[in-house]
């Protein structure tokens, strides 16, 4: 037995010495007791004192525990792959009877396919993993973990060694402490199909505008052959370049010049007519132009923009754009400085869009606005969104204001077609999802109910009050599809029935049905009309385009509600809300009014009056957000406030000639929305930072070099980096310095696409600075490498003892370093401690007559054995008995003819009783025992 912390042993001393000084001023307690106390005591916490030194029972292993470890990437062809697998059958079917042996393996991730055991024979590998990475070293960790107890253990990679993900260096040392060797199987080595790749695209963070520039693309071949590479800038083809490539490694320059400012992204393609994969053809890089500010204005139409007209006289670089004008990647937003919603309708929008724009506004500056009109804010349907979360107003304005009480029934299609999943929801969770919103808008006094329909109508939340919010949104949740398809005129019929019975000053019937599929149009119209005229209204949504959406749209207009086409299931939520904020009088205030300005308001500089405004959309500002402008009742119109590293604008009238018919010809329009735009637009970093991205390890390493304006480097021990990822997810790093202006730190970069990376500074004002740049992974780093990678596969060998195979049978030599199986004993000898601490509080507390019980117990012990004695003497008389018997039996022919039998009344002789009295020994003993006793008592 070994001991991993020795020195505990040394407690031992002051435990002796403690006990033996407790022991002279104990009194009170008989000597022996006191002596079996003391003992106990001692063995306790001796007990203790070896558990903590770490107690462990050696003993050298035998046979040998193989784990095979299988790269199962996509870089392995399948030939290599078969290969491998006959390698480890056929050294599977040779292990010893002592060895074991197990599989593993891995991709993305590493799985243990069989365990080591005793087995012979290995089938084909089942276990899945992701093949679009390769993490050798989590794979050797598994394997680590995996071997049984008593057995020397071997690893043996088989696989080309290419790692985009960990440190298999790492892994292999730790390994090594360990006394495991990692033998290796090179793949790969007899695939030489032609294959041609680009590894990367290096070009400058920064250019100025009209300045030539060079991209460097950098293409690898395994032979020689001539292709052509496709530049294209945005999207858009600028140019196509034959080259001839040399087989290894080659660099093509391309120069370019920019003649547009913002953030461009550069693509190059390579098109070889000798590749094996094409998938691993293009790199992707991007930069940067400073320049005059350039926004993107959305709107729903085109033709006349009096908001990016002004914009443009103040100097502004504006793209004018409509439904489907706003991006959907990451690095398509990043060329805007500011990003205008005029007017513009959440339908238009995607929630994969609004996480980007937030992304874009929260991580890289971006500037936002929103302003007002029919199709924004609350009756735009932005309630709940990613969009509403950044405004400086809150839409939740029926919660905190007065609008008379509203009853409103929806009533959704539950037929069959409500099932088809769209956007990785069933179409019928979408309706469900925008009466949920609905609820959480509408104010405890409201009234809400749902119902689905089809061949029948269910009410899954009753018309109630909504007084538990919670409780009715647990009810519309069990919405679900039923059979056929909605049937109208039931449907009006039954919703009026409803509304009918409500009391309240605003009563409202929302109807979506399939836009291709309603059965029973007649008298659906006239039972709008008649609700219409008991100020009951009806609005009614199309889900999809098809033959009844006609009548759909006439059905709305009889009901003095709205029609809306919802040509996907995911506007429907937007739709629903937007639909209830209108038609519950909770979304436009209307009436000209003055507006009021506050005083110290960057937007209003050199502004001291505005004209009056017509209308305006009802919201709440947040306590955090700057007022700039309020309506005359006291209503936001202008708000501000920072949201991440950009700064969001809420203006609630609309930039058009109806509700600001006075100020589109007002001499300060253009000068009140240059002003806005400069206030929110994205401010460039005062200090230099060049910042470099690139893959290694599976992690994105940034390196940042900061200088002031005078080309100093900057001392501060860290600055602050935001990274936004292709699905969004935001990352907030802090990058330490490892030198004079030099910062280093990495990230999770497992996901293809863009990522944007910005870099923040405050300035004195307290105003946020960013400088943003961006790297992307168009293609999973398993594609990019073809060849083995035997350094790598040789050096984690070399670090652990092992060596490369050319035989199954060379992974069943012995091992040198068999080591030794460590059983540790401290939880043995807590358990002793824990079983010792009853009889120690037992002796300390309890005063037992221990002498005379254990004189009992040996006399009773001493009795038991003298009875057995005594049993056997018998057993052993009676058995002689029974053999005298036995002969006589057979000898009383003989004695009769000798001579005539003893008489019935002959007696044999009787012993005389020993004169020994049986109570005088008992007597004796009991006198012996008091005087003892009493003895006792007197020490």
């Amino acid at each position: 037995m070994r001991f991993t912390d020795p020195l505990y042993l040394l407690l031992f001393l002051p435990l002796a010495i403690g006990l033996w000084l407790s022991f002279r001023h104990v009194h009170g307690m008989a000597k022996g007791r006191k002596r079996l106390a003391f003992g106990v005591r001692f063995l306790l916490a001796g007990f203790v004192i070896l558990a903590l030194a770490g107690p462990q029972a050696r003993r050298p292993n035998h046979g040998i525990c193989t784990i095979f470890v299988l790269d199962r990437s996509d870089s392995v062809s399948e030939k290599e792959r078969k290969r491998a697998e006959e390698f480890v059958a056929t050294a599977m079917a040779s292990l010893g009877p002592d060895d074991v042996g197990g599989v593993i393996a891995f991709g993305k991730d590493a799985v243990v396919d069989a365990m080591p055991d005793g087995r012979r024979t290995v089938g084909r590998i089942l276990s899945q993993v992701d093949p679009s990475a390769s993490d050798l070293a989590s794979a050797i960790r598994l394997a680590t973990a995996s071997f049984p107890e008593g057995k020397g253990r071997r690893i043996v990679v088989l696989s080309d060694g290419n790692e985009t993900t960990g440190d298999a260096e790492e892994s292999a040392e730790v390994a090594s402490t360990e006394s495991i060797d990692i033998d290796h199987v090179a793949l790969g080595v007899d695939d030489r199909g032609a294959e041609a790749s680009v590894v990367e695209l290096q070009q400058p963070e920064e250019v100025r505008l009209e300045q030539p520039f060079n991209i460097r693309v950098i293409v690898d071949s395994t032979v020689p052959q001539e292709a052509v590479i496709a530049l294209d800038r945005d999207g858009v083809l600028v140019k196509e370049t034959p080259v001839k490539l040399a087989p290894g490694r080659s660099s093509i320059v391309l120069s370019e010049t920019l003649h547009d400012t913002g953030f461009h992204r550069y693509r190059a393609t390579l098109r070889a007519p000798r590749d094996r994969d094409n998938r691993n053809n293009i790199g992707v890089g991007f930069v940067a132009v400073r320049g005059k500010p350039r926004a993107l204005v959305l709107q729903e139409s085109t033709g006349t923009s009096p908001l990016a007209d002004a914009l443009k006289k103040g100097g502004t670089d504006v793209v004018l754009a409509g439904p489907g004008g706003l991006p959907a990647k990451p690095e398509d937003l990043q060329p805007y400085d500011a990003v205008f919603f005029n007017d513009f309708n959440a339908k238009e929008v995607t929630a994969e869009q609004m996480k980007l724009v937030q992304a874009g506004i929260r991580d890289s500056g971006i500037g936002f606005a929103m302003v007002g009109g029919e199709n924004s804010f609350l009756p735009g349907g932005y309630y709940a969104t990613p969009i509403a979360d950044t405004l400086p107003v809150d839409l939740n304005i029926r919660q905190r204001k007065s609008f008379p009480s509203t009853s409103i029934l929806i009533m959704v299609d539950a037929s069959g077609s409500m099932g088809m999943v769209e956007d990785g929801m069933p179409k019928i969770r979408l309706a469900a999802k925008g009466a949920e919103a609905t609820v959480n808008m509408m104010s405890p006094m409201d009234r809400v109910g749902v119902a689905g329909s089809t061949d029948g109508i269910e009410f899954v939340a009753p018309m109630q009050q909504l007084t538990d919010k919670a409780s009715v949104i647990r009810q519309i949740q069990k919405l679900s599809i039923g059979g056929g398809g909605i049937y109208i005129e039931p449907s009006m019929e039954k919703g009026a029935q409803v509304l009918r019975a409500e009391t309240t000053k605003v009563r409202h019937f929302i109807l979506m049905a399939d836009g291709d599929d309603c059965d029973t149009h007649e008298g659906s119209i006239a039972i709008a009309l008649a609700l219409r005229s008991e100020h009951i209204t009806t609005s009614v949504v199309a889900i999809g385009e098809g033959k009844d959406v006609e009548f759909c749209k006439q059905l709305a207009a009889a009901g003095g509600g709205r029609f809306y086409l919802a040509k996907h299931a995911g506007q429907l939520p937007a739709i629903v809300t937007q639909d209830t904020a209108v038609m519950s009088r909770s979304a436009i205030e209307e009436g000209a009014f003055l507006p009021k300005l506050a005083e110290g308001e960057p937007i209003l500089r050199g502004i001291d009056s505005a004209p009056a405004m017509y209308a305006y959309c009802l919201v709440d500002s947040r306590p955090l957000a700057s007022v700039g402008m309020r309506t005359g009742k006291d209503d936001p119109l202008l708000a501000t406030w920072q949201y991440g590293l950009g700064t969001t604008l809420a203006f609630t009238s609309d930039a058009q000639a109806r509700w600001a018919a006075r100020w589109v010809p007002w001499e300060g329009f253009s000068t009140f929305w240059t002003q806005a735009l400069r206030v929110i637009s994205r401010r460039a970093a005062v200090n230099e930072y060049q910042v470099g991205v690139h893959m290694e390890g599976g992690k994105g390493q940034i390196q940042v070099e900061a200088t002031d304006r005078l080309g100093r480097p900057l001392t501060q021990p860290s600055i602050q980096v935001h990274m936004s990822g292709p699905d969004g997810t935001a990352h907030e790093l802090t990058l330490p310095q490892e030198a004079p202006g030099k910062f280093r730190g990495s990230f999770g970069a497992d996901q293809l696409g863009s990522y944007i990376v910005t870099v923040s500074e405050t300035d004195p004002s307290g105003v946020k600075r960013v400088k943003a740049t961006g790297f992307s992974i168009p293609y999973p780093p398993e594609y990019r490498s073809f060849l083995p990678n035997r350094p790598l596969l040789k050096l984690i060998s070399d670090l652990t003892g092992g060596r490369a195979l050319a035989a199954p049978t060379e992974s069943l030599r012995p091992i040198l370093r068999p080591g030794e199986s460590i059983t540790e004993l401290w939880q043995l000898f807590m358990m002793l401690a824990a079983l010792v601490i009853p009889f120690d509080v037992g002796v300390r507390r309890l005063a037992l007559p221990m002498r005379e019980m254990f004189a009992k117990l040996w006399a009773r012990l001493r009795r038991k054995r003298q009875d057995s004695a005594e049993t056997h003497v018998r057993i052993d008389r009676l058995r002689q008995a029974k053999e005298r018997a036995s002969s006589a039996s057979r000898e009383a022919p003989d004695s009769a003819a000798q001579g005539p039998a003893p008489m019935a009344g002959d007696r044999p002789a009787v012993k005389p009783a020993s004169s020994t009295k049986p109570g005088t020994a008992v007597g004796s003993k009991l006198l012996e025992s008091k005087r003892q006793r009493d003895r006792d008592r007197q020490e």
